[in-house]
């Protein structure tokens, strides 16, 4: 019984000490860029995302219906995430979980469509 209270045998009572944990933990952030040719490529951008980690999609070699595709489906990961998405480049989008903030200063005024028609 004396134990359970935290009592030493010589009558002194101590307080029961909580694990030490470290808040100062540096983990380093990895950001993976992703070079998709086939929708089945794209799983590895959503399985980065779900496992929080940022990923950077270069779309530049990518035909343009399958690069929308691609861009759809990591969105929707994005998205389920709760993350956000930002285009960093032609054809190069980043897609952040909702760990990582994205902040970017846009130096053009006129608004850019994510594909555009020329």
């Amino acid at each position: 019984m004396q134990r359970f209270w935290s009592f030493e045998e010589d009558g002194e009572a101590r307080l029961p000490r909580a694990p030490v944990l470290s808040l100062h933990a540096n983990r380093q952030m990895e950001i993976v860029v992703l070079e998709p040719r086939s929708l089945d490529d794209a799983l590895a951008a959503a399985e980065c995302l779900k496992a929080r980690r940022p990923v950077i999609v270069n779309l530049r070699d990518a035909e343009r219906d399958l690069a929308r595709r691609i861009v759809d489906f990591v969105c929707g990961v994005t998205y389920a995430v709760d993350g956000q998405m930002q285009r960093v480049g032609e054809e190069i989008f980043l897609f952040a979980p909702n760990t990582v903030t994205v902040t970017a200063e846009s130096t053009r005024d006129e608004p850019r469509a994510l594909f555009p028609m020329t």
